[in-house]
Order: C-alpha cells, then sequence, then structure tokens
C-alpha cells in the first residue's frame, strides 16, 4: 500500500536531513555557493512568517499552566543541561576543543529554526513552544556568561543587543506580519502546502550549515567523529529522558511542546559564544555541529514516529 499524504509530512523531514547530510558532503558546492548570499536569517524568518499565518490572535491569549511548563523548560533547558556538559567537559575524555565545544553547546537555549516546526509536526503546542523559545533565548543571554563563569571560569564577552536584534527581525518581525496578515486576508490567506515550507527551510539551512562545514567534518579522525557522535546523542537522549519525565501529568500538546523545545539547543548562538571566547576555530566548532545535526535528526525521527502514529490513530478510528 502506497503511504499517504500526511505520512508523506511526517517523514519529510527526516528524510530531507538525510539527504542533505548526503548531498553536503557528496556535493558541497551549491551549498557553499548559496552561503555567500547569507540566506539563514531569511529562513528563519520565513518558518515564523509561516507560523504567525498559521496563528489566530485567540490563540495567543495566556492559557492555564503555561508557566510551570516555562518553568521546567528552564529548569531543564538553562540549569541541569549545562551542570551535564560540565561532566562531559571534565569526564569525556575527548579532545579538549571537543569537550569546550559540548559544554557551549549545553549552555545555550533552544534554537529559533525548528522547536516550533517539530512542536507543530507532532502534534504539540506550537504557540507555547515559540513563546518558550524566545522567553529562553532572552534570558539565556544572562544566564550564558553566568554558568560559562562558574564551570569553568570563562564567559568571554558576550553583549546582549545583537541577540535581541537578532530576536526582533528574524522572529517576531516575520511573526506578527504573518498574523496581520491573516487578520487582514482571512483565513484564504493559509495554503494547505505551508505546512511544508518550515520543514523545507529547516533542511535547506542544514544543507547549507552542513556543506560549508564539510572540510573541518572531513578533517576529524573516525575514533574522535564516533565518540563525539556518542556523547552528543548522549547528552540529548538525557535531555529528552528529563523532559519526558517532566511532563508527567501534563496534557499531550504541552508534553510535546516541552519535549522538542527545552532538549534543543542552538547552534548560531554556541559559535557566537565560542567567538566572545576566541575559540571559534577548529574542534570546538566541529563538535557544534555535529551536536546539531545528530539532535535534529533523532528529534526529527521522534516528531515524525509521533506524527505517523497520530495519523494512523486518527484513520482507525474514522
Amino acid at each position: 500500500m502506497l503511504p499517504d499524504k500526511e505520512d508523506i509530512i511526517a517523514w519529510l523531514l527526516p528524510g530531507g536531513l538525510c539527504a542533505a547530510i548526503m548531498l553536503a558532503l557528496l556535493l558541497p558546492g551549491p551549498g557553499v555557493w548559496l552561503a555567500q548570499w547569507q540566506p539563514l536569517p531569511w529562513l528563519v524568518a520565513v518558518i515564523f512568517l509561516v507560523n504567525g499565518l498559521q496563528t489566530r490572535v485567540h490563540e495567543l491569549r495566556p492559557e492555564a499552566g503555561f508557566g510551570r511548563v516555562f518553568g521546567l523548560a528552564l529548569v531543564i533547558s538553562l540549569l541541569l543541561s549545562p551542570l551535564l556538559g560540565a561532566l562531559l567537559y571534565h569526564f569525556s575524555g575527548l579532545a579538549p576543543g571537543l569537550a569546550l565545544g559540548l559544554l557551549v553547546v549545553s549552555v545555550v537555549p533552544p534554537t529559533l529554526s525548528s522547536c516550533v516546526v517539530l512542536t507543530r509536526l507532532s502534534g504539540g503546542n506550537a504557540q507555547w513552544s515559540l513563546f518558550m523559545t524566545l522567553g529562553l533565548n532572552l534570558l539565556g543571554i544572562i544566564t550564558i556568561p553566568l554558568m560559562l563563569s562558574l564551570l569553568i571560569g570563562s564567559s568571554g564577552v558576550l553583549s546582549p543587543w545583537p541577540l535581541l536584534h537578532k530576536l526582533s527581525l528574524m522572529v517576531l518581525l516575520p511573526f506578527v506580519l504573518g498574523m496581520v496578515l491573516r487578520r487582514l486576508l482571512g483565513a484564504r490567506v493559509v495554503r494547505r502546502w505551508m505546512t511544508v515550507v518550515p520543514t523545507l527551510s529547516v533542511v535547506t539551512t542544514a544543507w547549507i550549515t552542513l556543506s560549508t562545514s564539510r572540510p573541518a567534518l572531513l578533517a576529524l579522525e573516525g575514533v574522535d567523529l564516533l565518540a563525539l557522535a556518542a556523547w552528543s546523542l548522549l547528552l540529548h537522549g538525557i535531555l529528552l529522558a528529563l523532559c519526558r519525565l517532566a511532563g508527567r501529568g501534563l496534557a499531550r500538546p504541552a508534553r510535546l511542546a516541552l519535549l522538542f523545545t527545552a532538549a534543543q539547543k542552538t547552534t548560531p548562538v554556541a559559535v557566537s559564544v565560542l567567538v566572545a571566547m576566541s575559540a571559534a576555530q577548529g574542534l570546538a566548532v566541529v563538535a557544534c555541529l555535529v551536536f546539531h545535526f545528530l539532535h535534529m535528526l533523532a528529534d526529527a525521527l521522534l516528531a515524525s514516529r509521533i506524527a505517523a502514529r497520530t495519523a494512523a490513530m486518527v484513520r482507525a478510528e474514522a
């Protein structure tokens, strides 16, 4: 039996990420060429423009229970995760540069580009995911230097204003514009094909990033790469387990929003922190990129499996 449309959409993200890594490694030229035009901020803006078009104004009203879920995400993402990163930094046995990269990844907030996409794909509360992502990124301005100072005695010089400017232009402005367009033009502005646009934007972002990082990835020795992959998956797996544990008793949409937000990490902010620490070359950046791809692929597979299972249950009940 051929897969239906819902199954194809559910597995588009993990399949696209696998295709992105293969294309980046075998034929990096197009991705490198596109990178010179700096399309990544625009791709993030497209994701949140579509999210704004798909959001009704009344859905933005505060809902009971959000404060609790946000508090759980804060503890997991910005407090417990750095402690796990510190354990890996000191006891993983990785090369110092790789260990530093994983530590920095552990202290940064969730990624802007994929949390909402994964939450919406899995059937979670996408609005809550959006609010948590924005809130954690703003709080990360305070917690990142504090945690790095406490854990390794180094925080660099991390100015909050560039991040605030980035959040405004890439997230808030496109999201509000999408809601305004929906308000002015009505639901007819929303098209079915828009549901795959955020997914394709995430895949394109991964392809371009991996294409430009191909030399650094290939320079890493096989044993080090396997060890880095294992520790990256372990770190992310523990964060997912903490989210599952903390989400017990929550409604399913809230539980999925917590799962696909608090366990995610943002690579651009991690690299910015390494720049501030004068450590943005070599192994530390490679560690950020490997973690980013692996945790994106793992979460995409998980979200797709949840979406496919939900679609199957709906069909069975019909």
